[in-house]
């Protein structure tokens, strides 16, 4: 699902079939007019000696892999019979590339496939009898027996030689397959094709040597492979993973939008991700402030007791420091009354009677220090609390001056260092707030709430390890007894939880999150943090989806967990919720124009086939975009307004909007491989146009299997049947299974007129899907072509039996040529 991300490179790639052109051999209507008796002198010949005789096929209909998200289609193009017809391809990303899959394809041939070719051998009976024990009583006899038995051996030496040629033709077209496989490093692929000449004959020393040369590049591979592998959540696997796509054009403009969604989020979450934790922090920074003034009620209770405490010990010494005392802080009390009657300046008086009483005859500095201190405290939380902005600046400048009076009488008085430090955090001076603090909590080191603030300002700063060891310190000494200490303590937590997660430590941090909310259940922050960790860094889907959930049921409001939640939901391939989610955001918009959720709501639309909701909220985006200033976020916008008006019918204005795509971003792979299936589909196809656009996506990114298969399909329709093949190779390559490339690659081997070979690809397309019923009538007609009829009856037949009601009469037609008349 989409946020905000710099590529939305993951847009929707779907495959659809083309309906097959019907391919006939030439050869094959000579075959049907043929006596019984030639049919049974050609079924003894080889395979070498029909080869001579090949006729071109009719041109087969290619397959071509469907447009990005386009929905199915069943209707062929209107084309003449001849042309071929292209299957399209869009581009399928890359959550990041696809890699190949490591599992092995089965590459079986017909075991017994040359038996058809042979003669049939009878064994040459040549009785000798014993001089000894039997004459020869006819001469004429002797030698007619004779004769027969030079006949016979001539008939037999020709049909092992016949047969020795075709078996050894056959032999050398695997061997030749082999090689090209492993010319593109397809090396399982080639070792298959080589153990079916071993099994024939194990000391084949030519086939051994491409064997032992075979694993050795195979070896050499694996090493190179293991060392890209990296370590993920604490297993190994290699960095990017080959994805099975569905040859289902609906369900593969789903699968293919899930990755094109989920790539979108992680780009738009470095900006989403940043407004929504701003507007957290707004709304809590009321309730943290309340905490705060609460702790700080605490500590100055706390600060009480221990004054107290100080000043009787100080009064036994003598009756003359006692009234001394009293008198200081009758009229320190007196302020503080006047201050909270509000009215400041009689309460300023006061503090300032008081402090001419000082300094104490004994005692000094730290009691004077003490009571400068007590005032400036009560200034500063008077000062929190003042709405009038004139009014509180008059309180916290005199809470200022009475701290640095503090400090300046007991440099070790740590309550006004904290005062001078929430001054300085007020001021947006982060150096003196740190150093204050670090003073504080110096000359305090058992307060947990001076540990917190230096926390915060050491993570404000970016000093991480030091803000993770004063989170750290802080927890372990609050003692959580009151709601205030818990309120700090799940705080504590939380924060320690976001500065682990910027020094990698993902394990940490959701530990951290965790306590949060257990401490405070009602923590939604926490619970919104814990969602996008085990979303990007543990790949819990579920996860995320439910602590997203926990978010909305403390908040339902919450509109980052709201569409994060919804950008999961699209990722897991639940798209209902998702597009719940995505309405519920823009029901609460009002006039706040909100591209990314427009965008992201389309695109789980266009997956869900509502195409006309889509192309409504596509266009709402696309009307919007200029809230993004990235160009690279506008064309991805664009790019998905193009794809759903191409899907509603509009070809005209979607090129357009393709190629503003690419004004926007040159480089945007996948509206290149659009443009260049939209001109192979004009009629006529205008090749020369999609090729460019085409090529300009392949030097963009040569490992695409989409664009290689699409340039393959390019060059079929100019004929260059050479290129054609390479760049199907090369897609195979890419996605060795992958059988749609296959049949790509076989009918271009079919139209190029290389029967082996079409038959060969055949073949490993049958045996690694068996439902593929096309590739059964096509291998069917390369069997007519290379006059192994026997074969072609045997995949008709094989066809019928499994898909009885399959192009029935075009079949029929078939199995009527390949058949024997009466």
């Amino acid at each position: 699902m989409a946020k905000s991300r710099e590529s939305a490179e993951k847009k929707t790639v779907k495959k659809s079939t083309a309906p097959s052109k019907k391919a006939a051999s030439k050869a094959n209507g000579k075959a049907a007019s043929k006596k019984t008796g030639e049919k049974k002198a050609a079924a003894a010949k080889t395979k070498t000696e029909s080869n001579a005789k090949k006729s071109t096929t009719k041109k087969a209909a290619v397959t071509k892999t469907s447009k990005d998200a386009e929905p199915k289609k069943t209707a062929s193009k209107t084309a003449t019979t001849k042309k071929t017809a292209v299957t399209k391809t869009k581009r399928k990303d890359d959550v990041s590339r696809q890699i190949e899959e490591s599992n092995h394809e089965i590459y079986a041939l017909l075991k017994n496939n040359s038996q058809s070719n042979l003669y049939d051998q009878q064994p040459v009976n040549n009785p000798q009898e014993d001089a000894k024990k039997k004459r020869i009583r006819n001469i004429a006899g002797a030698s007619a027996v004779l004769i027969a038995i030079i006949f016979g051996l001539i008939f037999l030496i020709r049909g092992c030689v016949n047969s020795s040629q075709s078996q050894n033709k056959e032999r050398q077209n695997i061997i030749r397959l082999a090689e090209k496989y492993m010319e593109k490093e397809q090396y399982d692929s080639a070792m298959d094709l080589l153990n079916t000449l071993l099994i024939q004959d194990p000391e084949d020393k030519e086939v051994n040597e491409l064997l032992d040369k075979l694993i050795e590049l195979k070896a050499a591979q694996e090493r190179a492979n293991a060392a890209n592998f990296t370590v993920i959540n604490g297993q190994t696997g290699p960095g990017s993973y080959d994805i099975n796509i569905d040859t289902s054009a609906f369900k593969e403009t789903f699968d293919s939008m899930s990755r094109e969604l989920n790539a979108a989020n992680e780009a738009n979450a470095k900006n989403q991700e940043q407004l929504n934790r701003l507007l957290e922090a707004q709304r809590q920074e009321e309730k943290e402030r309340q905490a705060q003034a609460q702790a700080l009620e605490q500590q100055k209770k706390a600060e009480e007791v221990k004054r107290k405490a100080e000043e009787e010990e100080l009064a036994k010494q003598n009756k003359k420091v006692q009234a001394e005392i009293q008198k200081v802080n009758e009229l320190i009390q007196q302020g503080n009354s006047k201050l909270n009657a509000g009215n400041q300046q009689d309460a300023l008086k006061k503090y300032k009677e008081a402090v001419a009483c000082l300094p104490i005859s004994q005692g000094e500095p730290k009691f004077s220090g003490s009571k400068y201190a007590e005032i400036a405290s009560n200034l500063y939380e008077a000062a929190e609390r003042e709405k009038i902005p004139d009014a509180k600046a008059v309180l916290m400048q005199n809470a200022v001056t009475y701290a640095q009076k503090a400090v300046e009488k007991d440099p070790a008085n740590s309550k006004a260092h904290f005062i001078l430090a929430m001054n300085a955090e007020n001021s947006k001076d982060a150096a003196t707030a740190e150093n204050e603090l670090e003073l504080a909590v110096k000359n305090d080191p058992n307060n947990y709430l001076y540990y917190y603030y230096l926390g915060r300002r050491q993570q404000i700063n970016k000093k991480y390890s030091q803000a993770r060891s004063s989170y750290t310190s802080s927890i372990k000494l609050n003692p959580s007894s009151s709601e205030t200490e818990k309120d700090i303590h799940a705080s504590s937590y939380f924060n320690l939880g976001l500065t682990c997660n910027r020094l990698s430590l993902p394990k940490d941090a959701l530990a951290a999150f965790r306590k949060a909310y257990g401490i405070n259940p009602q923590h939604a922050k926490a619970y919104l943090e814990e969602a996008r960790l085990l979303r990007k860094s543990f790949n819990d889907l579920d996860g995320s989806i439910n602590a997203y959930n926990k978010v909305l049921n403390i908040e339902p409001d919450n509109m980052s967990a709201l569409k994060e939640c919804g950008s999961a939901y699209a990722e897991a391939g639940n798209y209902a919720k998702a597009e719940n989610c995505f309405r519920r955001v823009i029901a609460k918009l009002g006039t706040t124009q909100d591209p990314m959720t427009y965008y992201n709501l389309s695109t789980v639309l266009y997956n869900q086939a509502k195409v006309t909701d889509a192309l409504k909220y596509a266009l709402e985006a696309y009307n919007t975009k200029d809230v993004f200033k990235a160009s690279a976020e506008k064309a991805m916008i664009v790019y998905q307004y193009a794809l759903c008006t191409e899907n509603s019918g509009d070809k005209t204005t979607a090129i357009s909007l393709y190629k503003e795509v690419l004004t926007l971003n040159p480089s945007h792979t996948k509206a290149k491989i659009n443009l260049g299936i939209m001109f192979m589909e004009m009629v006529p196809p205008d090749v020369d146009t999609a090729l460019s656009f085409l090529t300009g996506a392949y030097q963009e990114d040569k490992t695409n299997f989409e664009v290689n298969n699409n340039i393959g399909n390019a060059y079929l329709l100019k004929k260059d049947y050479t290129n054609a093949v390479n760049y199907y190779l090369n897609a195979s390559k890419i996605k060795p299974k992958d059988t749609e490339v296959k049949i790509n690659l076989a009918k271009a081997y079919t139209e190029f007129g290389d029967f082996d070979n079409a038959k060969i690809i055949y073949v490993e397309v049958i045996n690694q899907n068996p439902n593929s019923y096309d590739a059964y009538i096509d291998l069917a007609k390369v069997c007519i072509a290379l006059k192994d009829t026997i074969s072609a009856e045997g995949y008709l037949t094989a066809l019928q039996n499994k898909k009885p009601e399959y192009r029935t009469s075009e079949v029929k037609a078939l199995l009527d040529t390949v058949r024997p008349k009466n």
